[in-house]
């Protein structure tokens, strides 16, 4: 295989709540091209050196002397924040007079906006889905170029599935004191359109949780980072439950989908992904959330809505309608191949990425 020249880097990381969510995407892209994933937080380094063994870590201790290293070391930067090529273009030029190129790595696909697409010039996206609608907002035509790289952590984990699946078994599920039927809630973070359902129905879900039920509760990382308190007393509340896990930053999702049967959820990318699994799907509409744009519920013709006047016995709920769930098998089939596509082998995603790094102008 040839050897990737270009001088690229992924993963820069600046501050604590956008590091950890954001590995379980950057490590992919950097064994696929070959490259080190750079941090300056050690929260992220450590969860490195614990998940993601098939990758390079390098650490810079001191925050102050990132972006010196990065400077003289690269010419691309592959990151996954928003706001990274708007923030850090003008530093770059003014303190090193280096022109450094981004390329932004979604993380995640969801029924959420899409705005951050329109800060950055070169992109990777997911599949027909994602670039339907950059192209409706007239956001594609914005990029000086993209690449399509399908669900690219699927392929990756079940390279890597055993040392995976041990880790989530380890950590998560030997917790459990039976094995029983398993949901997972995975609500997402609570964004401009206010589209988290935990403060909503996130004790409602735990406090009725019956005996014959294991339940995970995967946090959006975010929250660890901005309401430290209330991830505590969450984990404070209910740790001595044998059938209830709380995950505040555990980097893994994949490991935890196989083995979740019923999955209860909101816009979070996690449902997009647990398509992939065609089971059971329910899904809350937080009661503040702004439905204005057209393509705001996608992912919900996936699965069924738990109405709010059926959150003071949700599980009843649920169990009631489990039977109804085959008639969205083909639409989750559909609408994972329409997001995702099929499976790309990691060398032409490889190939395709260097090619388009060439013809944006970066030279040998």
């Amino acid at each position: 295989m040839e050897k990737f020249s270009v001088r690229s880097s992924c993963g820069l990381c600046l501050t604590p709540g956008d590091t950890i969510h954001h590995l379980d995407h950057l490590v992919v892209i950097c064994h696929i091209l070959h490259i080190p994933i750079v941090t300056d937080e050690e929260s992220a380094y450590q969860s490195l050196l614990r998940y993601y063994p098939q990758v390079q870590p390098i650490y810079i201790l001191e925050h102050q002397y990132i972006l010196n290293y990065l400077a003289d070391h690269y010419d691309m930067l592959f990151v996954s924040a928003a706001n990274y090529r708007r923030d850090l273009t003008p530093i770059f030029d003014m303190m090193f007079c280096k022109s450094m190129r981004f390329c932004y790595c979604p993380h995640g696909n969801s029924d959420k906006p899409m705005t951050q697409f329109s800060l950055q010039n070169l992109s990777l996206i997911y599949g027909g889905q994602m670039e339907e609608r950059l192209s409706k907002t007239g956001i594609i035509q914005q990029l000086d170029g993209y690449v399509r790289t399908g669900n690219y952590r699927f392929p990756f984990y079940w390279k890597y599935q055993a040392f995976y699946d041990a880790i989530t078994e380890k950590e998560v599920f030997a917790k459990f004191e039976k094995k029983q039927t398993t949901l997972l809630y995975a609500p997402t973070w609570q964004d401009m359109e206010h589209s988290s359902s935990l403060f909503d129905v996130g004790s409602h879900i735990i406090d009725q949780l019956p005996s014959h039920y294991n339940l995970i509760v995967k946090l959006h990382p975010w929250l660890q980072h901005y309401q430290a308190g209330y991830v505590h007393l969450m984990q404070e509340r209910y740790q001595n439950r044998p059938n209830i896990v709380i995950l505040s930053l555990f980097p893994l999702v994949l490991p935890l989908l196989k083995r979740t049967d019923i999955y209860l959820g909101d816009l979070s990318s996690v449902g997009y992904d647990f398509l992939y699994f065609n089971r059971p799907m329910f899904f809350f509409d937080p009661k503040q959330r702004e439905r204005s744009r057209k393509d705001a519920t996608q992912l919900y013709a996936c699965g069924t809505l738990i109405p709010e006047v059926a959150y003071h016995n949700i599980y009843r709920f649920i169990e009631h309608n489990l039977e109804t769930q085959d008639q969205y098998k083909d639409r989750r089939e559909q609408i994972y191949l329409y997001t995702f596509g099929r499976d790309r082998d990691f060398s032409e995603i490889r190939k395709e990425i260097i090619n388009k790094i060439y013809s944006w102008g970066v030279k040998r």
